[in-house]
């Protein structure tokens, strides 16, 4: 789910339509309202928060609009049989590869947050953990670190890869280090930060159970 999709407003919403978008969702799901129900909607509130954020300000809606939208464009225009040989088995990974596991992984983490604490629905996550597992699996295999697991890190990466496909992984990692370095100021490298090891947190928890 990208960032408008959790606001609840189109990709052209004016900065009045967003802020009201996150003021009437802050109403819904602020921790102080839903504790009386035994709700914990922390985590949906800093997701709230975290959209909003980034969306208000026009240099960062600017750069993040560039990127997701592009690396949509490029998953639906990508020729995938670059990737198979006669038989149509994969007969190498590209970073699309890479790409793929981590939005599934990131669909998985997203299914199971609703999941917790519900003895009913301890089999759906004892099998997506696994499934995350598999896919933590492929990254590591990659030599991609966790902290580049992130949706938004990875749709730079796969936006990047795009431009200049003999770029390895380890050369776009470090294009990335390079472009949150000098290209972001350091309140929104605290917030990326801040972002990646939540993300991280919420990985493992899932892949604890496997």
């Amino acid at each position: 789910m990208n960032y408008y999709e959790i606001l609840g407003v189109s990709r052209h919403a004016t900065l009045k339509e967003l802020t009201d978008a996150k003021n009437l969702l802050a109403k819904k799901y602020h921790p102080d309202v839903t504790q009386k129900s035994g709700i914990d909607t922390t985590e949906k509130m800093q997701e709230i928060l975290e959209a909003y954020t980034l969306l208000s300000d026009p240099e960062s809606r600017k750069e993040y609009d560039q990127v997701t939208f592009g690396v949509q464009r490029i998953y639906q225009t990508f020729d995938l049989h670059q990737m198979k040989d006669a038989s149509g088995e994969d007969c190498y990974p590209t970073f699309l590869t890479y790409w793929k596991a981590a939005e599934r992984l990131n669909d998985l983490i997203t299914e199971s947050l609703p999941l917790y604490g519900k003895r009913q629905y301890r089999s759906v996550l004892d099998r997506l953990s696994k499934e995350a597992y598999d896919c933590t699996q492929t990254l590591k295999n990659a030599e991609i670190p966790e902290k580049y697991w992130h949706p938004e890190s990875m749709n730079w990466l796969l936006y990047t890869w795009n431009k200049n496909r003999n770029f390895n992984t380890a050369y776009l990692l470090k294009l990335y280090d390079n472009h949150i370095k000098h290209k972001k100021n350091g309140a929104a490298r605290l917030v990326i930060y801040s972002r990646q090891r939540n993300y991280q947190r919420q990985v493992r928890r899932l892949i604890r159970r496997s």
